[in-house]
Formats: structure tokens, sequence, C-alpha cells
């Protein structure tokens, strides 16, 4: 096949693939532009957080606008070759379907590269990106909520006087903590106290939502005991104490991230120690493997935008556009079925995350065959003769 229609064929795929990819995606991140626009303004936020949330998020939206847009750009580019007869022509110099095919190869193992390596590496980066974002931006709020001089009571349990704060890094200087204890000795004893100097401290990331982190440094804790003849002093140079908001609940302590936050390798290791403990691995399964499976999706894509590109009976160019929301929609509803299926352990997990897969790749690899012997692909009536095959043979049985 000559190399000029190899690249012509490329450049009609490439086209409306990241015109389609640059749109979907800019829409995706629409629906955070409220969320973004009220953390700036809330928060007192800047360019460079703005910039590090979409930069975040993106990933998000590319594990699925990746091969949605492939499936358009595969479509739109066929269906303008084959309405302009030019696909008639590429046949009539000798050129079969298959010759054709190889370019849109090409680009299915190269845009295959780049989802797998969004699914991979930069969707875990992304979720533990934007967990550290918005931690800082809850701690920039929370440091703007203290006053300096000012005793402070939100936490539970502790009273925080704070004499400086610096509000571009949040450090504090001069603190002070007064601490009781949560729960009181037994008997008619006095609960405990602990009083904090501390000379310098900042918030630090906590996994819990409800409760906080103070690093404190260069300070003394004074502890008076049940029995006021106890008291006890320490000097440290530094010293986490956790902090729960008033009226949250007791903190829940995790072992493990979340699974979008993971990468591949420690996302097998959890698999691993969860099939330890005797529990059901199906969902954490059904993760590990989508981050293949959506990618894989490309090459299902190409066997199906191909043949159904170069129908005889289109009504405009941009059929391809209808086509591809179709096929779309088809696809991803069989794979959330499949996957629900796949988490109650009626079925495999590995099986019900690329059951989609095999299931549109066999009808691919059949309406390609159909369309290289110059037949008619048409979805209706072969979705009818397999409906009705299934019903025969449930009849038979």
């Amino acid at each position: 096949m000559p190399r000029t229609i190899n690249i012509y064929i490329l450049k009609e795929i490439a086209v409306p693939f990241f015109l389609s990819l640059s749109i979907l995606t800019v829409t995706a991140l629409l629906s955070k532009v409220i969320k973004l626009i009220d953390l700036m303004v809330s928060h007192g936020l800047g360019v460079p957080f703005a910039f590090w949330f979409v930069l975040s998020i993106i990933p998000s939206f590319l594990i699925y606008t990746i091969p949605i847009s492939f499936l358009i750009g595969v479509l739109v580019a066929f269906t303008r070759l084959s309405s302009d007869s030019e696909i008639t022509a590429m046949k009539a110099s000798g050129l079969s379907l298959y010759a054709i095919m190889k370019p849109v190869a090409f680009l299915s193992l190269a845009v295959y590269a780049f989802s797998l390596s969004v699914t991979l590496y930069f969707f875990p980066w992304g979720n533990t990106r934007m967990k550290a974002l918005l931690f800082d931006a809850a701690r920039t709020k929370l440091v703007s909520g203290i006053d300096e001089k000012t005793f402070y009571d939100r936490f539970k349990g502790v009273v925080l006087y704070v004499d400086r704060i610096n509000q571009k890094t949040g450090e504090m200087e001069g603190i002070f903590i007064s601490q009781g204890s949560a729960e009181g000795n037994t008997g008619a004893a006095a609960p405990e106290s602990t009083i904090f100097f501390a000379n310098r401290g900042v918030f630090v990331p906590s996994e819990d939502k409800n409760s906080t982190y103070l690093k404190l440094f260069d300070g003394t804790i004074h502890r008076e005991g049940a029995n006021s003849a106890e008291y006890h002093l320490a000097d440290f140079s530094s010293y986490s104490l956790e902090l729960n908001f008033t009226g949250g609940e007791a903190p829940v302590s995790y072992m493990e991230k979340p699974n979008r936050e993971l990468y591949f390798g420690e996302l097998r290791d959890k698999i691993r120690l969860v099939a330890s403990r005797g529990e059901s691995t199906a969902p954490y399964v059904i993760d590990l493997y989508k981050r293949f499976a959506l990618p894989s999706s490309v090459f299902v894509f190409a066997l199906l935008g191909v043949p159904l590109g170069i129908q005889k009976v289109r009504a405009a160019r941009f059929t391809g556009f209808s086509v591809s929301l179709s096929v779309v929609l088809a696809y991803y509803v069989t794979s959330t079925a499949l996957e629900a299926v796949g988490e109650n352990g009626l079925i495999n997990p590995v099986l019900s995350v690329f059951g989609s897969d095999v299931v549109f790749g066999a009808a691919g690899l059949y309406f390609f065959y159909l369309a290289a012997k110059d037949r008619q692909v048409n979805i209706a009536s072969v979705t009818a003769e397999a409906v009705n095959a299934l019903l025969r043979r449930r009849k038979e049985a």
C-alpha cells in the first residue's frame, strides 16, 4: 500500500480524533468549574492551584474520552471517505479493506499505549495529587479561620491559642493548647489534662476527613494526672497532635488508600492482602483489570468503526457522530452490567471486565468480514437474527 495513502488515512482519523478528545475533555471539565471557582473564591487560592487542579483531574476523564474519541475519529474519517467515493477508488486501484486497515491498526497501537499510560500511571497520580490539593485548601481555610491572639475551640476537647500566623505558609508561632482527656478515669477522680506550649506549629495531612494533625516544634508538655499530687513535664523538638473536629465521628483508621489512588503494583498487593483475610477480592480485581480493559477498547472500536463507517446508506458526512454515540452507549451499558454481575460473584471478575471487549470485538470481526466481502452490514438485521437464534435454542432446551 502506498505510503501516501497510509499518511492520508492517518490524517483523516487524527483530525476528528484530537478535535473530539479536546471537546469531550473540556466538556467534562466544565462540571468541575463551579467547584474550582468556589475553592478559589472561598479559600483565596490562586492560579497555581487552578493549574494543578485541572492537571490532576484530567486523567480521570481521559480514561474514557480517549477510546470514545478514537471511535468518533475512525467513524467520521471512513464515513467521509466513503461518502466521497474515495474508498471505492482505493478498492478499484487494487487495495483491499485489509490493506486499508493497516494505518488504522498502527494508530490504534499508538492510542492504546497512550491510554494505557493514563490508566496505569496518570490516573492514580491525579487522584493522589487532587487529594493533596484539597487538603491544602482545607488547611488554608482552617488557618484562615483561626485568629491571632484568640482562643479557638472548634476542635473536640481542645482549646487552641496562636500568637502569630503566616497566612501564606500556614505556619503558626507562639502556640498554646489546653487538652482534656476524651474520657474521664473510672471512679471519682478527675480526668487528666494536658497543656502544650510550642514555638512553632503547622497542620499536616490526615487520612480521616474528621480529623487533622497539628505538628508542633520546640515545646513542652505539662500534664496533670488524675491524682493532683502528680505532675509531669516533658520537652520535645517535634510532636504530632491529632485534633478531631467538634461534632465529628470517631476517626477511622485506614490501612490502605482507595483503589483509585493506587498504582498497579500497590493494587495487586492490596488484592493479595484482602485474599489472605478471606474476603472477596472481586471489586479490587475489577478495578485492577479495568485499567487494561478500557485501553483495549480502542482495538474493538477500530474493528467496529471501519465497517460501520463505509456503509452505503448514510444521511450526511457527520453520520459518524450519531453512530459513535450508539456504539459507545451500548458498549458502556454492557460493561457496567457485566461489572455489577462480577462484583456479586456470579461470574469471574476478570471475565466481567473483558466481557464487553470480547462481545463487541467478536461483532467487530464479523462486521469487518462482511465489509471485506462487500456485503452490507445491517446491525438491526444481525441483532434480530442473533436474538431469534437464542430464542430458538431456549425453546429447544
